[in-house]
């Protein structure tokens, strides 16, 4: 199967629509109840930092006159040649405030992200169990709840560690390519992706207690459609409201990625035919 990254938006869409089945409601409610406060706190933080990041922009837009009445004739040379520049490079003023709003809720999402994945993986791990149960009537391998919870966070923390250190490279290339600022924006998104699809992928795979570096070769044979999957998560996160919600479709969504189109034949709970996307 070739690498088709509509097949990833509509994971996420897939995901929404079994969130419906009454099968899942019971594990669904945990996890959206700790999206709900974390947003609301979460939120009132960022809320507090809009005024500095609006003067910021406005100060990137201003179409203020320059007034030369008390300069010399040289300094209102410079002055109106530097308003001169700034108008003509007006456009460079919009790409960098559209950029920094971008950066900003990016920012949100991901801080948004982290906190609620940490918090609600073992929920998480149990919603993901219940879905592959509902797509293929089996499910993964039974274990005590206890060691179960711990195992989740493990892996989490496991996920984080990788974020972090991938993170801190993406960051310092960024910084390195700053003067591009195309390449800055194109690292971040397709980093953010990358993260939302290892993210939410990786529950399933963590339930029958596969390897993390198993992981990322399954997304890796499927870069499109893994990356259109964390991309579309990842836009969702950004969009307050609808990302208190975003968490548990996309565990059901990466759930069902993984059973009907990632894993491969033969792998272990694997069923002889295919299932409908």
């Amino acid at each position: 199967m070739t690498s088709n990254p509509v097949h990833g938006i509509d994971a996420l869409m897939r995901g929404a629509r079994l969130l419906t089945k009454r099968e899942l409601r019971p594990f669904i409610l945990v996890p959206l109840l700790i999206n709900l406060v974390l947003f609301i706190v979460i939120s009132g933080i960022m809320i507090t930092q809009l005024g500095g990041l609006s003067e910021f922009i406005s100060s990137l837009l201003s179409h203020t006159p320059v007034d030369t009445t008390n300069m010399s004739w040289w300094e209102a040379v410079m002055a109106k040649g530097a308003a001169w520049t700034a108008s003509v490079f007006r456009w460079l003023a919009w790409i960098i405030a559209i950029l920094v709003l971008f950066l900003f809720f990016l920012a949100y999402g991901y801080l948004f992200g982290i906190i609620t994945n940490i918090i609600a993986a073992p929920f998480n791990g149990l919603l993901a169990e219940k879905v592959e149960e509902l797509l293929t009537g089996k499910a993964p391998p039974a274990e005590p709840m206890i060691q179960m919870v711990w195992r989740t966070l493990g892996r989490e923390l496991r996920k984080l560690g990788y974020f972090i250190f991938w993170g801190v490279i993406i960051f310092l290339i960024s910084t390195v390519t700053s003067w591009t600022i195309i390449i800055p924006a194109v690292l971040a998104a397709v980093w953010g992706a990358w993260c939302m699809a290892i993210q939410y992928v990786d529950y399933p795979l963590d339930n029958h207690q596969r390897p993390f570096d198993e992981l990322k070769s399954v997304l890796r044979r499927r870069k499109l459609t893994s990356l259109a999957f964390g991309g579309s998560v990842m836009l969702a996160k950004m969009v307050p409201i609808l990302n208190i919600f975003v968490m548990p479709a996309a565990v059901a969504g990466g759930t069902a990625l993984w059973v009907e189109r990632l894993r491969r034949e033969g792998d272990p709970g694997t069923n002889s035919h295919q299932y409908p996307a």
